[in-house]
């Protein structure tokens, strides 16, 4: 049996409703005071907004270096190609009706059309494995800041500790995910795993098993692994707190605590990677609001802040959209 494509309009139905939990989320950040709002937007020095730029489109750039790192050599993939592609993904992300997967999909379907027929798996893979080195290393930040401010999480209102709590026991079982995935041939040594494993790959062509190698023969590069997921830890992912504070800064013309801007900024980003919205816009709009403003932050400020940071993250995806203008492979004129 067939799996039948799923249908257009039922596509555009899934788009259009993320799209209104987004809009409903950012609206409920914004409130009811959206002048105050954006006369504090007005009034900030621009210096801001660019320094918020700069660290947003670093961290996108990073991101896809990261991914380079990732591709096995054998796949002969240039550094040139490598960027555009992540680029494209980067504006497929938001701007493609596919959810925050979309810009994966399409890398991969660009990627696997680059390299030899035997290692279109492997090369999917590779965007695969750079998810699960982006997440871990946000799940490892996102436990760093829990502990950071151990003390006061019991001073935060129940919502606020619910979501601290919620996105901890996330990142906690995250990492023991993670663990299992890259151990996960183990586990097929069981007789009755190994059984539903040959079952799947007869009903879909030997993909699983592929991919299940593939991620596995990974293990070999553990130190690949290691440093790109403290990559992500301690330089990517902290990046975007810098993208925060900026406009935060400009925002309260005071510097706000360091502690509690990262640890918004992590548990927002944890937020947006849950698929409820394109590209986390709004989720996590609503929590980092949720937890500045818990912690003290003047509301207005934390709003002007998150709404810079919106618009700032929605023209880098913008910008990745340049990336499909560019030739597919990079031509060095002939002296």
């Amino acid at each position: 049996m067939n799996g039948a494509k799923t249908p257009l309009w039922k596509q555009l139905l899934k788009v259009f409703l993320k799209l209104g939990v987004a809009a409903l989320l950012i609206a409920w950040v914004i409130g009811g005071d959206a002048r105050s709002m954006f006369e504090s937007v007005r009034r900030m020095d621009p210096v801001w907004v660019v320094l918020c730029f700069c660290a947003q489109f670093v961290q996108v750039t990073l991101t896809g270096v990261r991914w380079k790192f990732l591709i096995a050599k054998e796949l002969n993939v240039s550094w040139y190609e490598a960027m555009r592609l992540a680029f494209i993904g980067l504006f497929a992300n938001i701007f493609i009706p596919a959810g925050a997967v979309g810009g994966d999909v399409l890398k991969a379907a660009m990627l696997a059309s680059k390299v030899e027929k035997g290692r279109r798996i492997e090369a999917t893979v590779s965007i695969l494995i750079d998810r699960i080195v982006g997440i871990g290393g946000l799940f490892l930040l996102a436990l760093f800041a829990f502990c950071l401010m151990f003390r006061r999480i019991g001073e935060l209102p129940v919502a606020a500790k619910s979501i601290v709590y919620l996105f901890t026991l996330l990142s906690a079982g995250g990492i023991g995910v993670i663990a299992v995935l890259f151990f996960q041939d183990y586990i097929f040594r069981w007789k009755f795993a190994a059984k539903l494993l040959e079952l799947a790959d007869r009903w879909m062509k030997g993909i699983p098993g592929s991919i299940i190698r593939s991620v596995s023969a990974y293990r070999a590069r553990w130190k690949t692994l290691v440093l790109t997921t403290l990559f992500s830890a301690l330089i990517l992912h902290p990046l975007l707190f810098g993208a925060l504070y900026f406009p935060l800064y400009g925002a309260m013309r005071e510097l706000p605590p360091a502690d509690v801007t990262l640890t918004a900024s992590a548990y927002g980003s944890l937020a947006s990677a849950i698929p409820v919205t394109p590209g986390g816009l709004g989720t996590r709009d609503a929590v980092v609001k949720t937890l500045l403003s818990a912690w003290g932050i003047p509301e207005n400020s934390a709003v002007t802040a998150m709404v810079i940071y919106t618009a700032v993250l929605l023209l880098t995806n913008l910008l990745g959209g340049v990336a499909f203008l560019l030739p597919a492979e990079w031509r060095r004129k002939k002296e």
